[in-house]
C-alpha cells in the first residue's frame, strides 16, 4: 500500500473514530438520563407500596407504571436517537417533562407535603453534568415552576408554608449551582476544543516551511474537486520540485538547506490566496492547489513564483514546476496529481528550471 493510500485510510479511520466516539458519548448520556428516570420510578413505587392508604393510589399506580414503560422504551431507542441531529433537544425535553411528571404525582399524593417533591433535585444534578447553561437554566426554571404550581393548587399550602419555603429555597440554590456548573463545564470544554483545534492545525502544518502537510492537501483536493464538479469551476494544481537540492545539502550543509526550503515555503504562502493550499509533500517537493483556476491561470501563478524566487535566499536555486487542471472525464485526486507529476517529470527530462502543463486529453506543453 503506497503512502497516499495510507493517508486516505488514516483520514477515514480518524473520521470514523470521531463519529463513533460522539455516538458512544450520546448513548451513555441518554442511558444515564433514562436510568435516573427509572430510579425515580423505583423510588416512587417503593413509596406507594409503603403508603397504600394514601390518596389517589388507584390512579398513581398506573401513572408510575407508565413511567417504567417510558424509561424502558427510552433505553431501547437510545441507540437510534443518538444518530439524529435533534438528540440534544430530545434529551432536554425528556428531562423537563420528568420534572412536571414528578410534580403531577406529588400533587396527586399529598401535595406540598409529598416527599416525592425531593426527586426534583435529580434533574438539576443531571442538567449540571450534561446540558448547556441555557438548557440547565430551563430545567431549573421548570423545577421551580413545578413547586410553585403544586403549592398554588394545594389547599394545605398555608399549613406547609415553612416546608415549601425551605424546599423552594434549596431548589433555587441547586438550580443556580446547576447553571453555574454547566457554565464552568462548557468553558472547560471550549478550552479543550481550542487546544484540540490548535493541535490539529499543528499536526496539519509542516514545521519547517509553514505549509500544509500532504494529508491536508489531499483532503482539500477531494473537497475542491467535489465543489468544482458541483459549480462547474476550474481547479488547478502545481507540483514543484527544488532542482538539485541534494547538492545544496552536500555543498552548504543541511542547516542552509533547511533555510532554503523555509524561504520557498514563505514564497508559496505569500503567493497563494486565502482559499488556496500551499503544501510540502516531500523533502524538497511542494504543491499548490488552486481552486477556481484553470491551466493558464496556474501557469501565471508558477511564473510569479519564479519571479519571487529570483535573487532571493543565500543560495541560488531553481524550480521545476508541473501544472495540471481537473479532467472532468476522470475527476479524481489521483488523476489530478498524476498529470501534474507527468508534467513535472517532463521538465526534469528537458533540463529543469521550467514550467510544463499537462492539460486534460492533450500533450504536455513546456515553457
Amino acid at each position: 500500500m503506497d503512502s497516499t493510500k495510507h493517508e486516505v485510510l488514516a483520514d477515514t479511520i480518524g473520521v470514523e473514530s470521531e463519529v463513533e466516539a460522539r455516538r458512544r458519548f450520546w448513548l451513555a448520556h441518554m442511558r444515564m438520563g433514562f436510568g435516573i428516570f427509572l430510579l425515580e420510578t423505583l423510588v416512587v413505587m417503593s413509596y406507594l407500596y409503603l403508603t397504600p392508604d394514601g390518596p389517589h393510589r388507584t390512579l398513581l399506580w398506573p401513572i408510575i407504571m407508565s413511567w417504567a414503560v417510558c424509561a424502558a422504551v427510552g433505553v431501547l431507542i437510545a441507540p437510534i436517537v443518538t444518530g439524529r441531529s435533534w438528540r440534544s433537544t430530545y434529551s432536554v425535553t425528556w428531562t423537563v417533562a420528568s420534572t412536571y411528571a414528578v410534580g403531577l404525582v406529588a400533587l396527586l399524593d399529598t401535595g406540598v407535603n409529598s416527599p416525592i417533591l425531593l426527586l426534583l433535585y435529580l434533574p438539576l444534578v443531571y442538567a449540571a453534568l450534561m446540558f448547556s447553561p441555557r438548557s440547565a437554566l430551563l430545567c431549573g426554571v421548570s423545577t421551580l415552576v413545578v413547586v410553585g404550581v403544586v403549592a398554588g393548587v394545594d389547599r394545605h399550602f398555608v399549613a406547609a408554608e415553612g416546608w415549601i419555603s425551605a424546599l423552594f429555597g434549596t431548589l433555587a440554590g441547586a438550580a443556580a449551582l446547576s447553571v453555574a456548573a454547566a457554565i464552568n463545564r462548557c468553558h472547560v470544554e471550549q478550552h479543550e476544543e481550542r487546544l484540540l483545534a490548535q493541535l490539529a492545525e499543528l499536526a496539519g502544518t509542516d514545521e519547517l516551511t509553514g505549509c500544509a502537510v500532504r494529508r491536508v492537501l489531499r483532503q482539500r483536493a477531494e473537497e475542491e474537486i467535489e465543489r468544482a464538479l458541483r459549480t462547474g469551476s476550474p481547479l488547478g494544481l502545481l507540483m514543484i520540485d527544488v532542482d538539485q537540492f541534494k547538492s545544496v545539502n552536500d555543498n552548504f550543509g543541511h542547516v542552509v538547506g533547511d533555510r532554503v526550503l523555509a524561504a520557498i515555503g514563505r514564497i508559496l504562502l505569500d503567493t497563494v490566496r486565502p482559499f488556496d493550499v500551499a503544501s510540502r509533500v516531500g523533502g524538497d517537493e511542494f504543491a499548490l492547489l488552486l481552486p477556481e483556476t484553470d491551466a493558464a491561470g496556474a501557469v501565471q501563478v508558477a511564473e510569479r513564483i519564479f519571479r519571487e524566487l529570483a535573487g532571493t535566499g543565500e543560495v541560488p536555486v531553481t524550480l521545476s514546476i508541473g501544472v495540471s487542471s481537473l479532467d472532468r472525464s476522470m475527476p479524481t485526486v489521483e488523476r489530478l496529481f498524476d498529470e501534474a507529476d507527468m508534467a513535472l517529470y517532463q521538465v526534469k527530462r528537458a533540463g529543469r528550471d521550467a514550467i510544463a502543463v499537462q492539460a486534460p486529453g492533450s500533450p504536455t506543453n513546456s515553457w
